[in-house]
């Protein structure tokens, strides 16, 4: 009697408002097929996801409980083909290009630094720490920068130093006239570009980041501690931090990019390290692409400002560009949505919907004009 009943279970033939469902199902695959997902009125738009559900509810069941071999790859086909027209095009943005570009770097770029403000905090505690650290030892003992820095940098400062007359201000190595600039700044941009990639390759190493990070430190540190024997610190300061201000957070920045991407491969959590490492890549590349604008900007600074104009200028322009960075880091993507927010972490669901199902894919289908489906209406209403 039980076996019977079993039988029974296996075999149970599908109702008729199901067979109706399958065929509206396989109606509406074909339509999109030809004409896409903007052809669907609003009820079909509506429905779409609903059957799709049932579709796959019903090669569940057929793949469970026995069902006709034939039946299950009629079935595998049709939900195969209807898969990829839903999810097909899901992170796709209407808007034009410029605009998600501008939204890409003024929202969702500030959105992920401030998400990774730990790492980045190590990061400048690191250079920082030694560079203030550095500039005590020397500004002490002048003697210590030959330990702390390259001796050849040490003896090219002090001879220009010397060189400088009585009553100018230090110039360093900014010694060519306007004209050159261009050429010059042409040159500082594609120098600067390398470095960046330099220092996102060093973050994919934690220990070798650790060490660039050290090295830049005590150099800045160093160099102005030296040049202020000369009493030439606030003059080389205005000059270092005219352009500094915005490059070397961004050349941080690119490092942090690295040490996100490689956190992913290392210590996937609960994820497979093939998931965690798409996740991982997702927030370094919000972290990295804000990297050369702020290196075109400061590359322009660096050709035009910092070598020819005074040193309350320079200052100023360091005091400014430091205010916008940080009102970008600090204010940039505020207006956003949490799901906007769980995307600058490249989280699934990252526009607010359950498994990234999304808004976006129906209203595409539909436009704004119509009726926007209900998040219940989704692939994952019971």
């Amino acid at each position: 009697m039980h076996g019977s009943r079993g039988s029974a279970r296996r075999t149970r033939a599908s109702t008729p408002d199901e067979d109706l469902d399958l065929r509206r199902f396989a109606d509406l695959c074909r339509k999109a097929s030809r004409s896409g997902l903007r052809s669907f009125s609003a009820d079909e738009a509506r429905a779409f996801p609903q059957l799709y559900r049932a579709a796959a509810t019903r090669l569940a069941h057929a793949q469970t409980r026995g069902g006709d071999p034939a039946v299950v790859r009629a079935l595998r086909a049709e939900l195969a083909r209807g898969h990829q027209i839903l999810f097909r095009g899901l992170d796709h943005d209407p808007r034009p290009w410029i605009r998600r570009a501008l939204a890409f770097l003024l929202a969702e770029g500030p959105r992920a630094i401030r998400a990774e403000w730990r790492a980045l905090a190590a990061a400048f505690c690191v250079l920082y720490g030694l560079g203030f650290l550095s500039f005590a030892l020397v500004a002490r003992d002048l003697d210590l920068a030959w330990s702390l820095l390259d001796p050849r940098m040490v003896a090219d400062e002090i001879r220009q130093l010397q060189a400088t007359a009585a009553g100018q201000p230090f110039r360093g190595n900014f010694t060519f006239g306007l004209g050159e600039s261009p050429v010059t700044a042409g040159w500082i941009l594609a120098h600067n570009m390398g470095v960046a990639v330099l220092f996102f390759a060093s973050g994919l190493v934690p220990p070798l980041f650790a060490y660039v990070l050290a090295t830049n430190g005590l150099m800045v540190g160093t160099y102005t501690a030296v040049a202020g024997h000369w009493d030439q610190a606030l003059a080389i300061s205005s000059i270092l931090w005219c352009h500094g201000t915005l490059e070397i957070q961004a050349f941080v920045l690119a490092g942090a990019a690295g040490l996100v991407l490689v956190r992913g491969l290392a210590f996937p959590g609960a994820w497979s390290r093939t998931h965690a490492l798409r996740q991982g890549a997702r927030r370094s590349w919000r972290l990295l692409a804000p990297v050369f604008p702020l290196l075109f900007v400061s590359g322009l600074i660096e050709g035009f400002v910092s070598p020819h104009a005074p040193p309350d200028v320079r200052l100023f322009v360091a005091v400014a560009s430091g205010l916008l960075l940080l009102a970008w880091v600090l204010l940039g993507g505020r207006a956003g949505s949490a799901g906007s927010a769980r995307a600058a972490r490249g989280e699934p669901g990252g526009d607010g919907w359950p498994g990234g199902l999304g808004r976006r894919s129906i209203e595409h289908a539909h436009g704004p004009a119509g009726e926007p489906l209900q998040p219940r209406a989704s692939l994952l209403e019971q």
